[in-house]
């Protein structure tokens, strides 16, 4: 399996799209909601969102929280089945350690990309 490319979601129909999830997970103060790609690609392709609202906190601490996830999730991208992701989350978020905050991340992303039992 080759590792999947991450990027950000760029067309608002991916939005659109994930108003409707096809998976959602929730880990601690971390939500997560998916929906497979729609094109059969070549390689696989992981976009992810974040949405961080103001009740997170001021602009710099939004900022920190959205860059650690990003390096979190860039970590563990390779565990990602393909498809696009929207991350929200809530203000404890903000004050977890690094090593936890990839744990509950990564562990939502799997969950809401994997397939209902």
């Amino acid at each position: 399996m080759t590792t999947p490319v991450l990027g950000s979601i760029r067309q608002r129909s991916t939005f659109r799209a994930l108003s409707r999830p096809a998976g959602r997970a929730a880990r601690g103060p971390i939500r997560v909601k998916y929906v497979p790609n729609p094109e059969a690609a070549h390689d696989p392709f992981v976009e992810v969102g974040f949405a961080i609202s103001r009740h997170c906190g001021n602009a710099v601490v939004r900022n920190r929280l959205r860059r650690r996830l990003r390096e979190a999730i860039r970590e563990g991208a390779a565990e990602l089945a393909e498809g696009a992701y929207l991350v929200t989350t809530d203000r404890a978020a903000a004050d977890l350690e690094f090593a936890r905050l990839r744990e509950l991340s990564l562990s939502a992303l799997r969950a809401a990309g994997s397939p209902a039992p």
